[in-house]
């Protein structure tokens, strides 16, 4: 779902390795990274199952649940933090329950889905029944 890549948008290089150098080293550990990456993904699969095509908001989802995950290695962890995961699990649980999209294509149709984190209002007129 995400890569090394994905996290080098949100932090910096020299970030990522201070906090994947559990060893002191000086060294990226690309290990730990994964071992993080596969943390996010699984407390996501915990509220849903991973698209195909993710939206980018689940992707940014689990980069941010990555990142927390290194800092809790480091034990970094601030209030900000548990906020910021308490917001993330909210977005979850929505996606669970089917009130926020997790896929770029709509699966029945197969049309592309747009992915932007606008909501849109529909104009479209409700008929009365009889």
């Amino acid at each position: 779902m995400i890569e090394i890549d994905d996290l080098l948008k949100e932090i910096s290089d020299d970030g990522l390795t201070q906090l994947s150098d559990l060893d002191g080293d000086g060294e990226r550990n690309d290990d730990v990274i994964s071992d993080a990456i596969s943390d996010a993904i699984s407390f996501i699969e915990s509220f849903i199952v991973i698209p195909v095509n993710p939206t980018p908001l689940l992707k940014k989802i689990c980069v941010d649940l990555a990142i927390f995950e290194l800092r809790r290695k480091n034990e970094l962890i601030n209030e900000n933090d548990r906020m910021r995961q308490k917001e993330l699990e909210s977005y979850l649980s929505k996606m669970s329950k089917g009130s926020m999209p997790t896929t770029t294509t709509d699966q029945e149709s197969g049309k592309k889905r747009d992915t932007s984190f606008a909501f849109r209002i529909s104009k479209r007129k409700i008929q009365k029944r009889d």
